[in-house]
């Protein structure tokens, strides 16, 4: 009966499903949408490192080198996506904003994508380093 209950406990305990994003993952490339098009960045010339707990984010990048931005906050996987809400960082449009990403995990890589209104705004490539 002791097993039973244990069995059922861990099957319901968000802590029986793994997380694949915990740990460290530094960027690969992106595409962002901007007024007339799209943009891309690809690492060297754009770095970043984003560090992935069990309930916050935290990112920095450097751009050619020097400091470009950062921030984090908390976030929530659900139904296929990461959704974040940024609490600080130096870009003051996302101070506040919750985001929903749908993502992917293939081998060591995290692909998401964030679209607004049935357009593309984001697309970006992870890999995991730790």
């Amino acid at each position: 009966m002791k097993s039973l209950l244990l069995a059922s406990l861990l099957i319901a305990s968000p802590i029986a499903v793994a997380n694949p994003l915990l740990g460290s993952w530094e960027f690969v490339q992106g595409k962002y949408a901007v007024e007339d098009g799209f943009v891309s960045a690809k690492a060297p010339e754009l770095t970043s490192v984003k560090l992935i707990t069990a309930t916050h984010f935290n990112y920095i990048t450097q751009k050619n080198g020097k400091f470009h931005y950062a921030g984090g906050g908390q976030y929530t996987l659900k139904n296929e996506q990461f959704v974040e809400t940024f609490a600080y960082g130096n870009i003051p449009s996302l101070l506040g904003k919750t985001m929903a990403f749908d993502y992917k995990i293939e081998g060591n890589l995290w692909h998401h994508s964030l679209t607004e209104n049935g357009k593309l705004i984001e697309a970006e490539v992870w890999r995991k380093i730790d």
